[in-house]
């Protein structure tokens, strides 16, 4: 994983052709950016000049460009789930955001 001005880049080495290819995975459903070079450095500066390029075509056109991820998240949960969850944030002393936050973090700690 490769990370630069926020955006995260994942690369895999396609042996069938000898390259390392790259794509921003962090920008939404869709890439905003692939790239792809032979060698370690080669990849860090094509993802970099990606993103610059990306950058700088969304300002010269005026554009709002897609973001790394925001931290705002719709969660379908359900009916029961939702009133347990509002229920034990509640107990908690927490808001229902707040109480979803430390779930999700104490998951990915264990």
């Amino acid at each position: 994983m490769m990370e630069y001005k926020g955006y995260a880049a994942e690369v895999e080495f396609d042996d069938s052709v000898g390259r390392l290819h790259g794509r921003v995975i962090n920008s939404g459903a869709y890439p905003i950016a692939t790239f792809e070079a032979t060698d370690v450095e080669g990849i860090r500066r094509e993802f970099h000049r990606s993103i610059d390029e990306y950058l700088k075509s969304c300002e010269e056109d005026g554009i709002e460009p897609r973001k790394p991820f925001s931290g705002k998240l719709n969660v379908r949960l359900g009916p029961d789930l939702h009133q347990r969850v509002a229920r034990s944030a509640a107990e908690s002393g927490l808001s229902l955001n707040s109480w979803i936050v430390q779930a999700l973090e104490k998951s990915l700690y264990r």
